[in-house]
């Protein structure tokens, strides 16, 4: 069963969300959904001490902080 939420945003937040669900073709909506799978996504691959990576076109690898 789905449920409702109600939530308030800053008008940058709210902004920054209506862009990225254009640029994806999404709903607002689906964006936040894909936000909070990524948020646990993150969450769980740094249990443990691991870190994520990020690979940049020219090869330098950076890690992600996260907290």
């Amino acid at each position: 069963m789905n449920r409702r939420l109600n939530v308030s945003f800053s008008p940058s937040a709210y902004a920054t969300l209506e862009k990225l669900a254009g640029e994806k073709g999404k709903s607002m909506s689906e964006v936040l959904r894909d936000a909070i799978a990524l948020e646990k996504w993150m969450t769980d691959a740094t249990k443990g001490g691991r870190k994520i990576l990020v690979e940049h076109p020219d090869g330098k690898v950076r890690e992600l902080i996260t907290r």
